[in-house]
């Protein structure tokens, strides 16, 4: 008789909880290796977060590593309503004077005489042309039907070409809504003497064409002059065909609000925005070390370390780290060639780091190339030294997080295979069982019946 119930009908033995008391004993392997695999894909989600902060920590150091990356550059301009700068790093320092003649403008044409219409009245017969030039390139525009003045915007508006610069066109009431007065008006998109509209053929009404009244008062009307923006800086003579440049002083980009104006724009060190990249430094340098501090700590509540206690390669970067954050920069003078000589300080217990901000605002106020030099040496400069570290370290095929990573994921695959095969013995274990049982429970069921049998032979004699 099978085990139909969790208790033998026949024996009252509980099967289920004899079972399942057995099997609790038979899968104290694979708790373990549950247990082992858990553990390690902390570790190594714990490295990919430490790989993080060491990215931070690298992106903080190349921001110093060279003298481009380390100088931060600002710009004053004397007079805002005339010009105003930006600067890059690389930007020299030192006083620009610029004297605006006059700014860059962009061709602008319209007719002298407005219509009453811009919907309705034809400007342009069918059959007729109106052709264009603008930057060497030709616009033809043939009317397949009489076209309007709004007609004649559209198209023109609707021409492609092979580069940025083209025509645009607008229909513009210069009048009021109760006798109005429509003007076509042709600006070319781009700035400068040479990105203006040329109007080669008109057979429009408007007479684009015609520079002078040819007798009915209509011809072309500028607005405003294709113009370079000219002025001088430095006494040197400059034009552009925009008011925004940034090819006339190296690292500088100007842009020119005001003609007939001058202001002087003057270009420093921008000590708070250094100050800052170092201090941005600092707090990633703690951030990495913090963290493999607060992994690598014994619980003694809990009574269990962190994912990295006991891991060599975490402790051989909080160690490297150590030691290039208090090392000296060969080369140097004395007077300046290390971190704790511009305000670093480092917690002996903890290994964090702390800035004395006075020290090196008072260092960068003084000492600005000397305390450059300490982070951006070509060959042992602290943040090269930080760069070219973590670089190592963290290579995916020969940096030791990378190797320990990797071993890593192979121990949970292999682990991951011997749970998966551990799994199907326990369940051909646990099949087992309740095969044995169910044939212990048909037996006693069998011998009950013999005794059952017997007891009522005897009975009836």
């Amino acid at each position: 008789m099978a085990i139909t119930s969790s208790t033998g009908v026949s024996s009252g033995i509980d099967y289920s909880s004899l079972i399942e008391g057995l099997m609790k004993l038979e899968r104290q392997p694979l708790t373990k290796l549950q247990s082992d695999q858990k553990a390690y894909n902390t570790k190594i989600s714990v490295y990919s977060e430490l790989s993080s902060r060491l990215s931070a920590l690298k992106s903080a150091s190349d921001s110093l590593k060279t003298a481009s990356d380390f100088y931060a550059k600002k710009a004053s301009v004397s007079d805002t309503t005339a010009a105003s700068a930006t600067v890059s790093n690389s930007a020299a320092a030192g006083s620009y004077t610029i004297n605006i003649t006059n700014l860059a403008q962009a061709h602008q044409i319209t007719h002298k005489i407005g219509l009453a219409d811009k919907d309705t009245t034809t400007v342009l017969a069918s059959g007729g042309t109106f052709q264009f030039t603008i930057n060497g390139e030709t616009k033809t525009i043939t009317a397949a039907s009489d076209m309007t003045l709004q007609d004649l915007a559209v198209e023109i508006n609707d021409q492609t070409y092979t580069g940025t610069v083209k025509a645009q066109a607008t229909v513009i009431n210069t009048g009021t809504t109760q006798s109005p007065s429509y003007k076509l008006v042709m600006t070319s998109n781009t700035s400068g003497y040479d990105y203006g509209i040329t109007i080669n053929r008109d057979d429009s009404t408007l007479n684009l064409d015609e520079t002078a009244d040819p007798g009915n008062g209509q011809y072309r009307d500028v607005i405003q002059t294709a113009q370079n923006a000219s002025l001088t800086v430095n006494g040197l003579s400059v034009q552009r065909s925009s008011n925004t440049f940034s090819d006339v002083v190296s690292g500088m980009t100007i842009t020119l609000k005001k003609g007939s104006s001058s202001s002087i724009i003057t270009v420093d060190n921008d000590t708070t925005a250094i100050q800052d990249k170092i201090n941005t430094f600092a707090a990633a340098y703690n951030n990495v070390v913090n963290y493999i501090g607060s992994q690598s700590a014994y619980n003694s509540t809990t009574k269990v370390g962190g994912a990295l206690m006991g891991e060599s390669a975490a402790r051989s970067v909080i160690t490297n780290l150590g030691s290039i954050i208090s090392s000296r920069v060969t080369g140097l003078t004395e007077d300046m060639r290390s971190l704790s000589q511009i305000g670093f300080k480092t917690d002996s217990k903890t290994g964090i780091i702390s800035v004395d901000s006075t020290m090196l605002s008072n260092a960068l106020g003084n000492n600005m190339d000397k305390v450059a030099n300490i982070f951006t040496a070509s060959t042992n400069g602290i943040a090269n030294k930080f760069s070219n570290y973590i670089d190592s370290v963290t290579d995916s095929s020969t940096g030791s997080i990378s190797i320990r990573t990797a071993g890593l994921q192979k121990m949970v695959a292999n682990i991951g295979t011997n749970i998966t095969n551990m799994q199907e013995r326990l369940n051909r274990t646990e099949d087992g069982l309740v095969a044995r049982f169910s044939a212990l429970e048909t037996l006693i069921t069998s011998m009950k019946s013999q005794s059952t049998y017997l007891t009522n032979l005897f009975n009836s004699l």
